[in-house]
Parts: structure tokens; sequence; C-alpha cells
């Protein structure tokens, strides 16, 4: 199945507490995109065209190096991506 690509990709970071900015920073110089944080959600946004699958991607890459890969995961919903904390 090939995957839409979309200028727009929301991530819902309410699991996250305080690690939503540097996601934020993380996510704009890996895209090259315009992100910008919000409540409980993260908007990425780009000129060219990005895949669900790229952000999700990138936002695993995150976890992995800040030592997070245990403790969260993202996953894919109908709106963009969603945030969760995994079971311990």
């Amino acid at each position: 199945m090939i995957e839409e690509k979309c200028s727009l990709v929301s991530i819902d970071v309410d699991a996250l507490k305080d690690e939503k900015e540097d996601l934020r920073e993380f996510l704009e110089k890996k895209l090259d995109a315009k992100v910008t944080v919000e409540e409980k959600t993260l908007s990425v946004n780009s000129e060219a065209a990005l895949s669900r699958g790229e952000v999700k991607d990138n936002v695993e890459r995150f976890f992995h190096r800040k030592g997070l890969s245990d403790f969260y995961k993202a996953i894919s919903v109908k709106e963009g991506l969603k945030i969760i904390k995994r079971r311990t």
C-alpha cells in the first residue's frame, strides 16, 4: 500500500510531559518543517510533502536518542499520530 503524502501531520502529545519542546526542535531540524506546539498537539507543517510514516520514524528516533523508547511509542491514528505510554 502506498502511503499518501500531505503537508500537515498532527501529533497528539498529551502523554508527553516535559519533552514537547525538545521533540518540536528535533522534528524541525530533521524534517525541515515548521512545527507548532499547542496544548496537547504538535502540528508538523511542511512545504514538501511528508508521509505519516516519515514523521513517525523521526518521533521514534527522538525517543531512542533521548532514552525514552522504553516509556513511549508513536502509533498511527486516523487524525495523524498519537504518542502513548508503553506498558511497563
